[in-house]
Order: structure tokens, then sequence, then C-alpha cells
């Protein structure tokens, strides 16, 4: 009971601190402050409002409309939200999940605290003083990491899954069975909840292994293999639990655009300068590309360097450490060990996803120093001493080689570290036992203050403002719901301004308002997307970004019909567009698009890719093998170059009719600092991150017009490219294809569609706006068909002559071979147990 409540009580402690700092910093539920920052704030918050939705049975975790097209979404379920932590989403409105999202970051923290406890207090076989062990388990709760990649929530799982996989690497070390089902289970049960770290602790967990064996006493040969068969038996039965998500995830990843490892990243070189790991490790510090961060308190980093220094260690269990050390600081710094330990994926942002572990593995030095330390205290009072030396002067040959930076604390840190000294030397000093109980309570006070306010200084630099966020999604969600009441059909919903999206640069990321307001559209921003509906989505004028994202952020009124956009939210009018008498929200009016096609539409070809194209040629030859007939919905516009002090100009004389113009300008390579002047009436920023590649020029009526390209780059520009979208043109080709559809009935849902057309004439197809994957199972008049691709994404049905009865049912690939996988994992971890419980 004893050891139960101290586990209990450092979570609550850890609680408690986390809670107060939050207090003090004034985030939720306390202040107008949240963590929910950067990729939380355009990504999680929205995901976490799906995840609502999904427990509620208003969404589909299997498939769904919100993501681009219309997506399996198992794989984004996998990695954002398997968490249980997550279930807490039920009891938060969509306004207040700033404070769900805080709420989940202590508690994932305070289960860290928990977790680490057991591990450091089983491997050091009770030997740590109970207040060593607290503060150090509290060193890895508050360690850099957590803070500052605690918008990155659900890489958290990890954090306090890890040290309950190496404790079940210890104890398969120690021959003791239930390290089986530790390793198996925690191992299992991360690969659940988050693969992406779940793999990242299996990687580290084999490097444990080596490590516990290397430092086993007496260990031979003989006694080698019954760890290695129980570990590789433990991983085996662990990778089997998880297989109900991860099989399927796999398969999904599979098919899409990020599925592939870069081989060519793996390099025999050097990332920075390995000293740079020393700054790094002092207050307020934070990761970049070329130097890591593992912050995690001046008490661990004390213990971890005196174990070299302390007598009470044998050369060999030094040079085992040392070794290892050095290896795990070759994680960081070596471009091969960091492409493995990123999964040989690019890990261009959220610097060094996986330093949790290097921070565990000095918490776990410094916990083997202060297990010998308690049995004589004394005696290690000159191995603190050297330690600190030691530190010191690598600290100055780090200032004096590396560039200076200013925000480094050196002076707040040093403070931190010699009192930390001087109070544990105390504690150690045989002459001052007396006053022992004040010198530890003083310890617990500078350590705890000390992981507190680097914890402060983290927050304060990375916060979002929860009212502003309260604000948004409370006029948002209203606005989507009248629409839903005065249109129930079947469409999809483009917006031209989101969150966050600033004035006069026309650029954002945040494209999961589909998820966050549960509504069908074109546009989402998540890790793995479908690659074959980013590539029609470029071909038809939205440009590609990262692999991941299709930048919408205009309406492209030929793209938008095609695809079955019905209502565009704007804050401007577009052309063609009728504005809708519904309530205006975030300053966004709702637009109806007239010439929007249903979900599915009858026609008489099908166009193939692009076949080198550009975007407005390639819309008229989709149209044109949709309606068997020519159509120029587009047709070049005629234009003037004039230089400009800020560029070149590009002017244009608009004909008489129902016109509007879009134009391109390709780029050679990316130029920061270029904006596009259209016609004095809107600015964009343009040729850089999330920028648009197609963009529409507001005009009113006959006259002239322009567009400014302004850029100190020219050079990196071609030939612009200019056109008319010919309104006329485009009501005749959707009218066309609207009568030809006349009599199609439709029922569309996440994950199942159902089509009836009577085909009366001869070869037709009914085209869809339904990406295909390999999860669709397509039948007609009961006869499974692979459908035709248009664009090799949407599916087409030929046809048969009279009625057809077309089904549509998604499902998830490998999902039942992955249930029984996990049973059967359930089956031997059981019989496992059995046998170790029999024969034992």
């Amino acid at each position: 009971m004893k050891k139960y409540s101290l586990y209990i009580g450092n979570f609550l402690l850890t609680f408690l601190i986390l809670s107060t700092v939050l207090f003090v910093g004034g985030f939720a539920p306390f202040g107008n402050k949240s963590l929910a920052i950067m990729d939380a704030s355009i990504q999680y918050l929205d995901f976490f409002s799906y995840w609502k939705d999904v427990l509620s049975g208003q969404n589909s975790a299997i498939f769904t409309f919100s993501n681009l097209l219309g997506a399996g979404n198992w794989s984004q379920v996998t990695y954002y939200l398997l968490s249980p932590f997550n279930l807490l989403v039920v009891f938060f409105s969509k306004e207040n999940l700033n404070v769900f999202f805080d709420l989940v970051v202590v508690l994932k923290l305070s289960l860290a605290a928990m977790t680490s406890t057991i591990f450091l207090n089983v491997r050091t076989k009770d030997s740590l003083k109970k207040w060593v062990l607290i503060l150090l388990a509290l060193s890895y709760a508050l360690m850099q990491y957590n803070i500052a990649q605690s918008s990155n929530i659900m890489w958290l799982d990890g954090v306090y899954l890890l040290p309950l996989n190496l404790l079940g690497v210890y104890l398969v070390t120690q021959q003791r069975s239930r390290g089986i089902y530790i390793l198996a289970l925690s191992i299992g049960f991360g690969l659940i909840v988050n693969w992406y770290v779940g793999a990242i602790n299996c990687l580290f967990s084999f490097g444990w292994l080596i490590l516990e064996i290397c430092l086993a006493e007496n260990i031979t040969l003989k006694k080698i293999w019954w760890p290695i068969i129980s570990y590789t038996w433990a991983m085996i039965i662990g990778i089997m639990l998880s297989a109900v998500t991860f099989l399927p995830t796999v398969a999904s990843m599979g098919q899409q655009s990020r599925s592939s490892l870069d081989w060519s990243l793996l390099t025999n070189t050097f990332r920075g300068n390995i000293l740079s790991v020393i700054p790094s490790y002092t207050l307020g510090a934070t990761s970049s590309p070329t130097n890591v961060s593992l912050f995690c308190g001046s008490l661990v980093l004390l213990g971890a360097v005196s174990l070299f220094f302390s007598e009470c260690f044998k050369l060999r269990e030094k040079l085992v450490l040392g070794v290892f050390l050095i290896l795990s600081l070759l994680m960081y710094y070596w471009q091969p060990l960091f492409m493995l330990f990123s999964l040989l994926k690019d890990a261009t942002s959220y610097w060094y996803r996986y330093s949790y572990v290097g921070s565990m593995f000095l918490i776990f030095m410094a916990s083997l120093f202060f297990e010998k330390w308690s049995d004589d205290p004394q005696k290690n009072i000159a191995s603190l001493i050297k330690a600190t030396i030691s530190i010191v002067g690598i600290s100055l040959i780090a200032w004096y080689f590396l560039p200076k930076v200013s925000e480094i604390r050196w002076v707040q840190s040093g403070i931190f570290l010699g009192a930390i000294l001087f109070v544990l030397c105390s504690v150690s000093s045989s002459r001052l036992q007396r006053y022992k109980k004040f010198a530890v309570v003083g310890l617990c006070l500078l350590v705890g203050g000390e992981l507190s306010y680097n914890t402060y200084l983290l927050i304060m630099n990375m916060f979002s403002e929860v009212s502003v966020y309260q604000k948004y999604v409370k006029q948002q969600s209203s606005q989507i719901t009248v629409l839903k009441n005065y249109d129930s059909g079947y469409y999809r919903i483009s917006q031209t301004k989101v969150k966050g999206e600033e004035d006069n640069i026309n650029i954002t990321a945040n494209y999961n308002e589909a998820y966050g307001f549960n509504y069908w559209s074109i546009a989402s921003y998540i890790s793995s997307p479908s690659g074959t509906q980013l590539k029609l989505l470029s071909d038809l004028g939205y440009r590609t970004e990262g692999d991941r994202i299709s930048i919408v952020n205009t309406s492209i009124l030929p793209t938008d019909s095609l695809l079955g956009v019905k209502y565009i939210l704007s804050p401007y009018p577009i052309k063609g567009l009728e504005k809708v008498s519904l309530q205006r929200a975030n300053e966004k009016d709702v637009y109806k698009n007239p010439y929007a096609l249903p979900l599915g539409f009858v026609v008489y070809g099908i166009a193939k890719r692009s076949n080198g194209l550009n975007v407005f040629d390639y819309e008229n030859e989709v149209y044109t093998q949709a309606t068997a007939t020519t159509t120029e919905i587009f047709k070049p516009l005629a234009y003037k170059k004039i230089s400009t002090k800020r560029g070149i100009r590009y002017e244009f004389k608009l004909p008489a009719g129902k016109y509007s113009v879009y134009g391109s300008i390709p780029w050679k390579w990316s130029v920061d600092g270029t904006r596009l002047d259209l016609n004095g009436k809107m600015q964009q920023v343009y040729s850089t991150w999330l920028s648009p590649s197609v963009f529409y020029v507001p005009t009113a009526g006959e006259g002239n017009g322009y567009v400014e390209l302004q850029t100190d780059a020219q050079h990196a520009f071609n030939e612009p490219q200019l056109y008319l979208l010919d309104l006329d043109q485009l009501a005749k080709a959707t009218n066309k294809l609207k009568k030809q559809s006349v009599g199609v009935e439709l029922d569309v849902a996440n994950g199942k569609a159902h089509f009836t057309v009577d085909n009366k004439q001869g070869k037709r197809y009914l085209q869809t706006t339904i990406p295909y994957e390999s999860g669709w199972i397509v039948k007609v008049n009961g006869k499974e068909i692979m459908p035709k691709l248009l664009d090799n994404t949407l599916m087409a049905i030929p046809l048969e002559k009279g009625i057809n009865n077309i089904t549509m049912k998604y499902h998830v690939i490998h999902l039942k071979l992955g249930v029984l996988l996990t049973l059967v994992g359930i089956i031997l971890l059981s019989g496992t147990w059995y046998l170790t419980k029999k024969y034992k």
C-alpha cells in the first residue's frame, strides 16, 4: 500500500504543480491562454471536435467526407485520437476544447510521473530514498520535451508508456515472467494509442535490452538467450495485440501521399556540433534542427555525471553507460540514427520528436548514482563536486566554441546548479545530519522550483487565445447549422477565409474546419492524405503543399461546380455566385453556386489525366468529355506587360458579357516576399509556403483590369496564364449535365452510397465525385465491378441499358484480419501467463 500511495501521490503532486503553473500563467481553465498552439490550433482542436461527433454517432471513424473529397479515416484516428484520455472530450462543448486540451496535457504528464516512479523504484530495487525517487520522476514528467511538445498532445502517450516498456525489458533480463506481460501489454497498448511514438518506443526498447544485458552481473552466453527469447516473444505478442488498429493503418498508409520512405536522407553526416547539447541543457532552451534539448533539471545532470566519478561503480559499468550515453547523443546528431528514430521520414518540424528517450536515459543514470549515494552519501560528496567542475568546464568550452546566443540562460541555470549542489552536499554531510530534514525540504523546493520555472518559461512563449477561438467556433457552428437547416441535401461547402487567417495575406493552414464543424468539403490538412486526391485537386487548380495540403483559399468555379460545392463561405463576392440571405459569421457571408453539380451525374465520357495541360485547358477537357461537346469554359485573356517600381503589371481589358478572370503565374522556385495586387481590390501572398497557384481577380463589369506581380526576382517566374471564365458556357455545360442526369436518385452517407439510374441511351457513365480507394466495394445490379476513374481518382460507373442499381460500401482493409491477430495475441499472452504460473 505504501508503494501504491507513493505512485498515486506523485501523480497528484505533478497534477498540482502543473495546475499551479497554468494558474499563474493564466492558462485555461484559469485564464485566456491555452497550450493548443501551432498544429494543435491548426489541426488537433478540429480533430477533437470531429472525435466528439464520432463518439456521439454524428460522424464516422472509418470513412468521412470531412477528409478532403471523402476518404478512409482509419489512419488519422489511430494516429491522433485513440488515446483513452480523448474520451473525456464528450464532457466538453466544442467552444471549450482549449480547456479539454490543457487538462489532458496535465493528466498525461501526471501519469508519466506515476509510471516513471514505478520503473525507477523497481529498477533500483526500492533502494532510492523516497524523496529522491519523487524528484527524479518529477524531472521526467516536467522535462523540456513534455512542455515544448505539449501541443503535439498525441505524442505524450509514448512518454507515459516508455517507463513501462523499460520496466518490462528489465524484468525480462532478470528472468521474471511478469516482464513478458508488462512489455507485451505496454508495447501493444502504445501501438494502439499512437503507432508513431509506439514504434519509437519499440526501437528504444531493443537498445535498452542490450543495455540491461551488458549491465547484468555474471552475464554468460547461456544467460543471454533467455532474455533475448523472452523479449522477442513479448514483442511479437505486443505487436499482435495492436493488430486491430496497426495492421489496417499500415495498409491504409500505403495508399497515401507520404507513404514512401526517403532512403536518400540516410547519409553518413552530422546534423550539428554535439557540444550544442550543453547550452541546450539550460532553462527555457528548445530544440532546433542542429541541436537537441534534453533538459530535465540540474539534479538529473549532477547525478548522471557524478556516476562517472563515483567509486561505487565498476569500470565496466562506467564504460557501458558511457558508450550508451554517446550513442544516445548520436541519435540526435548523426544522420543515420536520426533518420532511424524519425522512422525513416524527413521530420522537418518539431525537432527531435523522440528526445524524451534521451532524457529518460539521463534520469536512469542519475537514479543509479543516487541508489549508491543512498548507501553512503558522504562518500559521494567528492563525486558531486568533480561532476560540477566537469559540467562547468565543458560549458565554458561550449560557450567559447559555439556561436553566442543571447537567449541562453547561463547564469540562472548556473545558480540553480550551484544551489542544488550545495544543498545536496549538506544532505550528504555527516556533520549536518541534525539539519538534514530541512536540507531535504530545501532541496525538494529547489528542484521543484527549477522544473516549475522552466515549465513557466516555455509555456509563456507558446500559447493561443481562448476567447478568440471560442468566438470563432460559436459563430461558425451557428452558421453551418443554419445552412444545413436551410438545405438538407447532398453537397460540399468551401471557404475563402478561415480561422487565424490574416488580412491582406490570404494564406492559411487551417483546412480542417470540415472536421470541426461536421460538413463535407474539398480541403483538409492531415499527415498522410490521399495522393490521388491531391493530384486531382492540383490538376483542377488547387495546388498541393508539402504533399499534404490542397490550397483552397478561393473559389475556382468550374472545379467547385464539378465537385458539388454548392455553397461558399466568403467575406467578398465572387462573380457567378449568388448571395444567400443567411446569417453572416466571422465576416463571411453564404454564397450559393448555381452551377454546382450533384454528387453523381450522367456523362458520355471520362477525362483521363491532365497530360501536361495547364489547369484551364484541362478544365475544358473535363467538361468536353463529360458533355461529348467541345466546351470552352476558359478562354485565354490577352494582356499587356508593363514594368513598375515593385515588379511587373499585366493589364487586360474585360469584354462585354458574363465573364470573370482567373490566372496563374508559374514559378521556377519559391520567392519569399512576393505578392500579387489583384486589380487593386485584393492582395495575395504568392510563390511561397501555403500560397495558391491559381488566383481569382475581382473585376466589376466591362473595363480594364490588372494583375501586378510584386517581386525582387522576376526571373523566377514564367509568363502568366490569364484566362476568362465564360459564365454562360459554364451554365450551358452544367445545365446539360444536369439534364442528362434527370431521374438519377442518390442517397449518400459517410462510407456508403446508393444511386438509381434509368439509362435509356447507349454507353454512358454515372460520374460520381466520390474518390476511389481500395476499401470501396462497388456493385451494379448486384454484380461487383471496378469503376472507371476520372484523373485516376473520381469513380465513374459504366451504366447498363435500363435500370441501374448502384451500391457503394467502404470497409477498412485488413480490419478483420487485424481483429483475428489481436485475438490470437490475447490467447498467446493468456497461454504464456498460464504456463509460467503453472511451471513456476
